[in-house]
């Protein structure tokens, strides 16, 4: 990899290690539909000069409802109900497995043994997670942060059909079509105090979660991300994705002193090396 693409994709994972602590912040500011809602009408600003890319409504639609709308709701809601952000970061990566499990159960797609047992390695991790927490209220963060992972897994199968077009209007116009329906239930639950709260009662910590969250995390991430896979076979770019809870944990044990030792490292470290074992797995298989 060329010394600028290697920075880019260091780039790529600070940034994206960080934003799950900015997201804890967030949440200190905005309610989940509304933080949902602001971030998505952000993210699709560019619309405004972007065409729509060369896919069809319905994949557009796939892919703003799951990987961009319900990702990031359950997501937010794990983490509201008790999820340290570190923690987060590792559980929301069965979605690499996840993937694999939905395309072949949907798609037809042959899992191999090797991204099965991936996949079985980091459930056992999940458990050893599970019984590192107390109380239901974190046992009820951690099956939610599981459905953000699904939701995001279930979006790589619309993604696919993205291929050749350009993922920063890609990322734009699938934003855009889960912001109303977002502010919707954003108006019913949270009222429309809270869901205009970032311009009725505005703060600095609030607005520069907002804009993390958007322009570094989602559109220069992004852009970075497509130009690599387009670049660099899958073999190198996709194993990136594994330094980011890497990152995730040590900026929030830095941030916010999230602890990570005994049996929760241990965990953690399962449910990596399960992640990874998949991964590879995956790779070797389109060599």
């Amino acid at each position: 990899m060329k010394p600028l693409h290697a920075l880019a994709a260091s780039l790529i994972v600070a940034m994206w290690g960080l934003n799950f602590t900015v997201i804890r912040f967030g949440l200190d500011e905005f309610e989940p539909f509304t933080f949902a809602v602001w971030r998505s009408l952000l993210a699709a600003l560019p619309v405004l000069f972007l065409p729509r890319p060369a896919i069809s409504w319905a994949m557009l639609a796939g892919i703003g409802t799951f990987m961009f709308g319900g990702q990031f709701i359950f997501l937010f809601f794990a983490m509201q109900a008790g999820l340290p952000p570190g923690l987060t970061s590792v559980l929301v990566q069965l979605q690499g497995p996840l993937t694999v499990v939905l395309a072949a159960l949907f798609l037809r797609e042959h899992a191999t043994s090797g991204q099965w047992l991936g996949l079985a390695i980091a459930t056992v991790g999940v458990v050893l997670i599970g019984r590192s927490v107390e109380g239901g209220a974190t046992l009820l963060a951690i099956l939610l942060a599981l459905m953000s992972a699904l939701s995001w897994a279930t979006g790589n199968l619309f993604f696919r059909a993205a291929r050749g077009v350009s993922m920063f209007a890609v990322t734009a116009w699938a934003s855009l079509l889960p912001t109303l329906p977002l502010a919707a239930v954003a108006l019913v639950m949270e009222g429309p105090t809270a869901l205009l709260a970032p311009i009725l009662a505005p703060t600095w910590r609030g607005w520069v979660v907002l804009f993390y969250t958007v322009a570094p995390v989602m559109w220069l991430g992004y852009l970075i991300w497509g130009t690599l896979l387009r670049t660099y076979p899958a073999a190198k770019v996709g194993p990136i994705s594994l330094l980011v809870p890497c990152v995730a944990l040590a900026f929030a044990a830095w941030l916010v002193g999230e602890p990570v030792e005994g049996v929760r490292l241990i965990g953690i470290v399962v449910v990596l090396a399960g992640v990874a074992l998949g991964l590879f797995a995956s790779v070797r298989r389109m060599r």
